[in-house]
């Protein structure tokens, strides 16, 4: 992809944004110089099966959307078995509010701010998108602040828990949902429901884009099918198979395809390029919705 050589992304590393009793969660915050606020600002939120891994693996992700006009953060969240649902869709949803809280004096614009995550970091963006301002998952940090999306992005996410539940473990591990979750699906079956996007998605959810590499060995391409199909009513949803296994997004092969189906996306829904509306989403549609704050 074709970069400017005037523009430099400077990163602000663990910028503190959420605090759970002694414990307080870190993002990263990436600008470019070259551009000018106010800026859309864009969340993204790794994958690591809700149990391992922290905040980094989006880096090249977002020092090129914020070489498009940007402001990125990635974030932290809460870990299994430490933490189980709903910590870490919590955590995602302080990263949104601090964006809208704290995002302006960056050069932000608190009323455009869309997310991207990767397998579970997508479930729990989509999640985030279909529980906007449900009083039950918002955290404690930035209260009457909005956690809705203007747009959302999901790769090869985890989408409907109890379709995994129904498969024989002997094809698909079900141990790491289960720990995530606090239990099997006969033990806590509201759990199963409540962290499935598929389930909860309604007609306040924004504009969705949804890719999974047609050769993931990790997680079905049936699963996006799933929520693509649930959110076929609701929103505008566009969905593909691509190229490529689990990891498609940061494969060198592949990256350039999905970051610019990515920023085209963003920017028709939330940016401020040619043809974009943005806003859209934002305030929900005529019948309902979030209207951030």
């Amino acid at each position: 992809m074709t970069r400017s050589d005037a523009t430099t992304v400077t990163v602000q590393r663990d910028v503190p944004f959420q605090e759970v009793g002694d414990e307080v969660l870190h993002l990263d915050l990436y600008e470019a110089t070259a551009t000018n606020g106010p800026k859309p600002m864009a969340v993204l939120v790794r994958g690591g099966g809700f149990a391992v891994g922290d905040k980094g693996e989006f880096a090249r992700h977002a020092i090129d959307l914020a070489e498009a006009g940007y402001l990125v953060v990635e974030p932290q969240y809460r870990l299994a078995p430490a933490w189980t649902f709903p910590a870490p869709l919590v955590d995602v949803k302080a990263a949104v509010e601090w964006c809208r809280a704290e995002g302006e004096a960056y050069g932000g614009d608190p009323t455009r701010v869309v997310a991207a995550g990767h397998s579970a970091g997508a479930n729990l963006v989509v999640l985030a998108a279909a529980t906007a301002d449900d009083p039950a998952f918002e955290p404690d940090l930035y209260p009457g602040t909005s956690s809705a999306l203007s747009a959302v992005a999901g790769y090869a996410g985890v989408y409907d828990f109890r379709a995994f539940a129904r498969l024989d473990e002997t094809e698909h591990d079900v141990d790491t949902h289960a720990q995530y979750l606090g239990g099997t699906p006969g033990e806590v079956p509201e759990a199963y429901e409540l962290a499935s996007p598929v389930a909860q998605a309604d007609v306040s959810m924004p504009s969705t884009l949804l890719l999974h590499g047609r050769d993931d060995a990790v997680i079905p391409p049936q699963q996006t099918a799933l929520m693509a199909e649930a959110l076929g009513p609701l929103t505008a949803v566009e969905h593909d198979v691509v190229p490529g296994g689990h990891a498609f997004p940061f494969n060198g092969a592949f990256y350039d395809d999905v970051y610019e189906r990515t920023v085209r996306f963003f920017d028709q829904h939330a940016g401020a390029g040619p043809g974009s509306d943005a806003g859209h989403g934002v305030s929900g549609p005529p019948d309902g919705g979030s209207t951030p704050r």
